[in-house]
């Protein structure tokens, strides 16, 4: 008997899928701490297990391969995932052959774990995912390539500049003798014990910020030494200890009697250890790319910039910014565009797959079938329906058989006795006499079905107008009075269904009528049939007629009012606790909790006794509610026994209730839901990926990172993994970017540099490949919705506010104002008080209606000339040098300048000047356009009414500081603080900068909705952290705490009870830690506290609860990866939609350049070739430089030079320095040569015209410099300065550029960036913009902050300061790329100490704790979130545009050659005479543009090389061949 092959095959799946799922375990199971030699029981079984699974993947192999044949397309390695297996089994197979006992090879079986991957492939979704990941490889490469690029151009550039400095360290003098009895605390000067933040000083040679003068005096016990060398000497002779403090006598505490040894560490000299263990440096290329790919991540590269400024100069920061700005803001977001191109791209096609393979699945007999599936919800709710039907006509069946009765007439199908079973039912509502017309819509969001009731008294049209092709119409009674349908729609009116606001409200109501009526239908098929009016019918009657009642109530708007005003109220009254609250809250919020609860469960037994069962479950919205009721009411219930219960948190899904009454936020959680199946998809994927990772590291790190503490124990280091929990946490760290450099350098001390590579391979694929691929999800999932809504709906026109009369008005400015909604409400208060003034308004107001401030008629002479002036074109000019002369003033204010000091009094007067300056130009423009009355009056532009504020702001400033400001200077500060925003002015009169700002602007609708989601999450998470953490956040700070359990412990030994700066004692404190977890910035120390947290009042205990990591992880996952991942999004689909009417403008310009190029095409085509008059040898040279092979040669030559400069390195032998100098003289010779040759084929003037022969020559130019240079350095003919030699050797650099030329992908994806400059630019404008203004803000808030010994910073530093303005603008750099600005914002937190009236030192202003957050979020906000998404959103239309333009060039290319062949042909009806004459003619004519491919009759008449083009030409002419030859 022969099986079923399927059934063998899917059994055959399944076992395999099983032993998979039993490695995974196995794997899990690993302890890499105890299993070094495998000694025990657990050891020895996991060893089993593992044979056992290698010997089964080996068998399936080997079935396979006998089943399906070894090589071939259809064969076993014809499919990549049968080649993975046969990898894993030969990795395998050499493991245990060899038995490596000294070499651990297991970690190559942790590739087994990527067979999952092969059941993967059966999910179709899963499928797509890895399908378009494969996709994007090609163009990814490109990414890649461009990344090299960066990477080598700016790696070889540091070991250039910075080989070695970063090992200078402070020593003491050469010939410095320690007395005897003394000896010197370390040989070089080190701030801390372990010297992971050393001291770099720099050389005499250079000019960095810090020198060995720059060393702190040594401290003991808070104290500076003050004795010296000669000091301690002198006390040994008089028989003293010389060091008092040093012995610990405690008597020298109070004076610092201890000897300061750092004075004498005076020299700076290159030493041997580089800073975090030796992991950065710029010593070669090696460790210079792994400080450029931590830099990329912007994660730790503040320190290390830090380092070089103060080895090698302060304007090493360029290096950086620009590595920066090129690495992470343009090549990262690259990678997310074309993943994201991509994948709407591929996921088109799978979906065009996947409707055919349906098309042809289903049978064309029935209707319904072709109809969209339902959501998951609704199917299966019609299944249930369904059952229950058919249980309930069965046991009626059954019942009557029992009884011998016949059945009733019309049997159990046609009389639906019972509500519940006629709620259920949807589609087969088949009354005998009743007319119900059902159509079904594909409905795309929440696919409720509408379902409308027509009567024959109504309009036809409206009848005809529906979509018959699927609906199922009944015959329909004469009488609507018969039809009580009929009757009622005609009553009521059936709300219409195309309301887009509350469309879905509708479709439900629709289908809540439905049922509605079937309750009356029974009733009404009860009353024909005459029963007799018994008691129990006069009660249904009683309680249809309630029910009635109750519909009403409940669907009534009021009564969604009143439930969306108590949950708004509870969430209030839940987010009131807080630590410590009095108890007489605590009461109130239980009494609260009690009246809340009862209400919903009212309103729940409401809705069932209005609805019915089965209506009420119909609604998904309902089963949430009612879940929420239940628990609620089980935790009251609960609670009376004693003790919290965990239920309690459930209460906070009550917010989420909140977006069934908001209709815009409905939609943008439509989106989220329609993305969800691919999220889950790439859930799946990542966390196998974190699985992969996770085992790994535990082979090739575990048990191996360490940690001293101050008592001098070994610890394992919180960042481990040494289990596969720590492991997977570790990885997710890692993903999140959070101090993953600290894993690095741990990773990189305790097993080899070449640790490295895992953490970056990690890094790229999970953060720059996964992450984007989830980010590519939702962009499409809105831009699939944004199609959708723009294809059948006007309901979203407000969002991109574009009036037709705007048009007209304002045609000059591409944008077409996107006004802001809020000045439409400003704007018709002002028309509402206008209407109400003018009854009382003077006659002479009408005569001077067009009079500008009713003081100047348009006649009037200075009216015109002030008209004049503004339209000078020059004008706007001199108002903007004002503006930026004013920013320059703005930016030297700081709060250290002296009150009478020259600088003080030069602002001072400045900035009367500039007052008076913006007064006049606000006078000039109010008596030329009017004031408000009128079209073109000054405040009816949005701009206008910016300036005029600051105007009058500027005014109330000069005021208040002359009416004797020191009373008030309170009042003044604040004006000060309003003066930095003149910048803004800049907007409205640069075009560029106002399209940004305006298509921003009308982002901000959507992007308020994401924020609303995004503030449900945080609400919810911030008072279940509130629940969970409050009042546990403290601990006790002393030098030793270990014998510490609790408050009262740490207060009896003298220690001080603090609690962290992030915590959650309120929600207005959660809150702010949930924004700081979000930002992904310092998230680890809050978890870990978090971990650490015991109870109210006890010293926190390492890893005390680890179930709190869910908290952590899950809000991370779902705010920080998920909902703010939605901007983008948001702004790429915004940015589309407001792009849109310059779409048909731009369509026209490419149209013309087009034409234009053709033009020019067809010009040089049948021009005779410029090289037609050359003599034979420059012609052969002429060949040669055309030919693709020397570009090949060339290419080579300077991918070796690359290698050869790369290979520089700090402390390099003298013989690797001269031949490196003898394969300089030669590439550069060879680059002289090249450029000789060129000049010659093509003459000076061509030659110049080309931009890769200019940029050719410059390099030739500066290499053939940079040697004579060195030449003459080292005969010492002049004094030269080395650092010109440096620069010279750095500028051979360029060479890399050259080989642009050949990367044709790689240049495509530069004219992407390089046609989006100019809107970035914009974009930069406006970045500067904002770093101005909050620069400037800074200073003025921050500036006065001290860090210093007694007052350490977290974040701030003698770097990353507020003193003055450009520190600012590096500081908010830094904090614009996320690197430890909660530690910025930590310093700014600080609490004043009591006493700080009498401290100089130490400047606090008390109002900070409300101001700094607030700064510091908005600034975050604006810059990590919103503005870099726009850079993503322009890359995006660019890349589809340069794919558009590279198109076309095919297309004309093709055209061209083929109007060649067409002139080819009019040749040949010439006389028979000319011919030979015409074939070279036609020879000449058929070489086209591209003179390193002519096409000859070879290429035409031989099959190979068949394009598109050619093939056309010999269709056109079929003789043209043989004619040729």
């Amino acid at each position: 008997m022969l099986l079923n092959p399927s059934l063998v095959n899917t059994w055959f799946e399944r076992i395999s899928i099983m032993v998979i799922l039993l490695n995974c375990v196995t794997l899990g199971m690993y302890q890499p701490c105890e299993n070094i030699d495998c000694t025990s029981d657990r050891c020895q079984i996991l060893q089993a297990f593992d044979a056992f699974i290698y010997i089964f993947f080996a068998l399936e192999m080997v079935v396979k391969m006998v089943a399906l044949g070894i090589f071939g397309r259809r064969c076993y390695l014809g499919d990549t995932w049968n080649r993975l297996d046969f990898f894993i089994v030969m990795a395998g197979m050499v493991e245990y052959s060899l038995d490596l006992q000294n070499i651990n090879l297991s970690a190559i079986r942790t590739v087994r774990v990527l067979r999952p991957l092969k059941a993967i492939n059966r999910v179709p979704s899963m499928r797509i995912l890895v399908n378009l990941l494969l996709d994007t490889l090609p163009m990814l490469g490109n990414v890649l390539l461009l990344c090299f690029f960066v990477f080598f151009i700016f790696g070889i550039i540091g070991v250039q500049l910075w080989a070695g400095l970063l090992r200078n360290r402070c020593y003491p003098e050469e010939n410095f003798t320690v007395p005897s009895g003394m000896t010197l605390p370390a040989p070089y000067y080190r701030p801390e014990e372990d010297d992971e933040r050393p001291f770099i000083c720099s050389l005499a040679s250079d000019n960095g910020i810090m020198s060995c003068t720059d060393v702190p005096a040594r401290r003991e016990g808070g104290r500076i030494c003050c004795l010296d060398k000669e000091d301690a000497l002198h006390r040994q002779a008089l028989g003293l200890s010389p060091e008092p403090l040093a012995n610990s006598s405690g008597a020298g505490e109070a004076i610092g009697l201890c000897i300061n040894w750092n004075q004498y560490y005076t020299r700076c000299h290159t030493g041997n250890t580089n800073p975090h263990k030796g992991a950065i440096n710029f010593d070669n290329i090696v460790y210079a790319w792994i400080v450029i790919f931590q830099v990329i991540t912007l994660e730790g590269w503040v320190e290390i910039m830090y380092y070089v400024m103060d080895a090698h100069s302060f304007y090493n920061f360029i290096y950086f910014i620009l590595l920066i700005i090129i690495g992470s803001f343009f090549m990262i977001n690259l990678c997310l565009v074309v993943i994201a191109t991509q994948f709407s791209e591929t996921k088109q096609r799978e979906h065009q797959l996947m409707q055919e393979q349906r098309a042809q699945c289903l049978s064309s007999s029935t209707l319904a079938s072709m109809a969209e599936p339902g959501d998951c919800y609704e199917e299966i709710f019609q299944l249930v329906c369904h059952v229950l039907r058919k249980a309930k006509r069965r046991s009626a069946a059954l019942y009557y058989t029992l009884r011998g009765k016949p059945p009733p007439a019309g049997g159990g199908r046609g009389n639906r006795r019972g509500g519940g079973n006629v709620n259920g039912e949807r589609h087969h509502l088949r009354h005998p006499r009743y007319c119900i017309h059902i159509f079904y819509f594909p409905c795309h969001s929440v696919s409720a079905v509408s379902v409308a009731f027509h009567c024959p008294h109504q309009n036809k049209q409206d009848h005809d107008s529906q979509p018959l092709a699927n609906s199922i119409s009944l015959s329909v009674p004469q009488n609507p009075e018969d039809c009580p349908i009929c009757a009622l729609s005609l009553k009521e009116g059936v709300r219409a269904v195309g309301d887009s606001a509350n469309g879905e409200e509708n479709e439900e109501d629709a289908v809540k009528e439905t049922s509605k009526e079937e309750n009356h239908l029974e009733e009404r098929g009860d009353g024909e049939r005459k029963r007799k009016r018994t008691c129990f019918g006069h009660c249904k009657d009683l309680w249809n007629g309630m029910r009635r009642k109750l519909w009403g109530i409940v669907e009534s708007k009021y009564f969604s009012r009143g439930i969306m005003i108590a949950i708004l109220i509870n969430t209030i009254s839940m987010g009131i606790e807080h630590h410590n609250q009095p108890e007489e809250l605590t009461n109130v919020l239980e009494i609260c909790n009690i009246v809340f609860t009862s209400m919903f469960t009212l309103e729940m037994i409401l809705k069932l006794t209005a609805f019915g069962f089965f209506e009420y479950l119909r609604n998904p919205y309902n089963i949430f509610d009612g879940i929420i009721v239940i628990i609620s009411v089980c935790e009251i219930i609960g609670q009376a026994d004693g003790g919290l219960s965990v239920l309690r948190t459930f209460r906070l899904l009550r917010v989420i209730k909140l977006v069934r009454f908001m209709p815009a936020l409905r939609r943008q959680l439509v989106v989220l839901m329609k993305t969800m199946d691919n999220v889950a998809t790439f859930c799946m994927l990542l966390m196998l990926f974190i699985f992969i990772f996770s085992i790994l590291g535990m082979h090739i790190f575990g048990c191996k990172f360490s940690l001293k503490t101050e008592a001098g124990d070994t610890v394992p280091d919180r960042k481990n993994f040494d289990s596969l929990l720590w492991a997977i946490v570790t990885v997710f760290q890692i993903l999140t970017q959070e101090d993953w450099n600290m894993v690095l350098y741990n990773g990189m001390a305790s097993t080899s540099p070449c640790a490295a590579l895992y953490f970056v391979a990690l890094m790229t694929f999970g953060n720059y490949v996964l992450f984007n691929l989830l980010v590519a999800i939702l962009v499409e999932g809105f831009q699939a919705e944004g199609d959708a809504n723009r294809s059948y709906s006007d309901d979203d026109r407000s969002s991109c506010n574009f009036d037709d009369s705007d048009k007209q008005k304002d045609s000059l400015h591409l944008s077409g104002e996107c006004y802001l909604p809020q000045l439409h409400c400003i704007f018709f208060l002002c028309f509402r008080i206008q209407k109400m003034l003018e009854a009382y308004r003077p006659d002479w107001c009408e005569t001077r209606e067009d009079w500008s401030v009713f003081l100047f008629s348009p006649q009037n002479k200075f009216r015109q000339i002030c008209q004049s002036i503004i339209a000078h074109k020059l004008f706007d000019y001199v108002v903007l040098a004002f503006i930026f002369s004013n920013c320059i003033t703005v930016a030297l204010e700081r709060p250290k300048i002296l009150q009478g000091s020259l600088e003080r009094v030069f602002l001072t007067i400045s900035n009367y000047i500039f007052t008076a300056i913006f007064v006049g130009e606000m006078t000039l423009k109010v008596v030329s356009m009017g004031l408000y009355m009128g079209e073109q009056a000054y405040l009816r532009s949005s701009w206008n009414i910016l300036d005029g504020f600051l105007v009058f702001v500027s005014l109330i400033d000069i005021v208040v500081s002359m009416a004797g400001g020191a009373k008030i200077l309170g009042v003044l500060r604040v004006l000060r603080l309003l003066r930095t925003l003149r910048p803004l002015r800049v907007i409205s009169r640069a075009p560029g900068l106002k399209l940004v700002v305006e298509t921003l602007i009308t982002s901000l609708k959507p992007i308020g909705n994401i924020v609303l989601i995004c503030c449900a999450f945080f609400i919810i998470f911030g008072i279940l952290g509130v629940q969970l953490f409050k009042g546990k956040f403290f601990y006790c700070l002393g030098p030793d705490v270990k014998n510490i359990t609790n408050k009262s412990d740490c207060l009896q030994a003298n220690y001080k009870w603090v609690h962290h700066k992030y915590n959650f004692d309120n929600l207005g404190q959660a809150l702010m830690s949930l924004f700081v977890l979000a930002s992904k910035d310092g998230w680890v120390n809050i978890m870990y506290h978090g971990l650490d947290a015991v109870g109210v009042d006890q010293q926190p205990i390492t890893n005390n609860n680890p179930w709190m990591l869910l908290y952590f992880i899950s809000f991370l996952l779902i705010v920080s990866f998920f909902v703010l991942n939605m901007f983008v999004g948001v702004v790429v689909e915004n940015f589309h939609k407001c792009r849109q009417h310059q779409e048909v403008e731009e369509a026209k310009r490419r149209e013309e350049k087009r034409q234009r190029r053709m033009e020019k095409k067809r010009r040089k085509a049948q021009k005779l070739p410029y090289y037609a008059s050359y003599g034979n040898m420059r012609l052969m040279i002429h060949t040669l430089c055309t030919n693709h092979y020397l570009d090949l040669i060339i290419t080579f030559i300077i991918c070796i030079n690359v290698i050869t400069m790369s290979l520089e390195h700090y402390n390099q032998p003298h013989s690797l320095d001269l031949a490196l100098k003898y394969c300089n003289y030669f590439f550069t010779s060879m680059f002289v040569l090249e450029a000789v040759l060129k000049l010659i084929a093509f003459g000076v003037r061509r030659f110049f015209k080309d931009r890769w022969n200019q940029l050719d020559l410059a390099i030739v130019l500066l290499s053939v410099m940079g040697i004579t240079l060195e030449e003459i350095e080292i005969s010492a003919a002049l004094p030269i300065n080395p650092t010109i030699i440096r620069i010279m050797r750095v500028l051979r650099i360029a060479r890399v550029l050259k080989l642009l030329k050949m990367a044709t992908g790689m240049r495509a994806l530069l004219d992407t960036v390089v046609q989006a400059l100019p809107q970035v630019g914009n974009l930069g404008l406006l970045f500067m913009l904002l770093f101005f203004i909050y620069a400037a803000l800074g200073v003025e808030l921050f500036g006065e902050l001290v860090c210093n010994e007694d007052y350490p910073c977290e974040g701030m530093s003698r770097h990353a300061t507020f003193e003055n303005f450009g520190m600012a603008f590096l500081t908010l750099f830094q904090v614009s790329t996320g690197d430890n600005w909660n530690g910025i914002m930590k310093d700014t937190l600080r609490e004043c100490p009591p006493d700080h009236g009498t401290d100089v030192d130490y400047a606090c202003n008390p109002s900070l704790q409300f101001i700094s957050p607030m700064y510091f979020v908005s600034f975050v906000l604006t810059a990590q979130f919103v503005l870099i998404n726009v850079v993503v959103a322009v890359l995006m239309k660019h890349l589809d545009d340069s794919n558009k333009e590279a198109q076309e060039e095919a297309e004309m290319d093709a055209e061209i050659e083929l109007e060649l062949a067409q002139g080819t042909l009019c040749c040949m009806g010439a006389q028979r005479g000319q011919e030979t004459e015409d074939v070279c003619d036609m020879q000449s004519l058929l070489r086209t543009r591209d003179h390193i491919t002519p096409v000859t009759p070879a290429r035409l008449c031989t099959h190979q090389h068949n394009s598109t083009s050619l093939i056309a030409i010999k269709r056109r002419c079929p003789n043209i061949c043989s004619f040729l030859q």
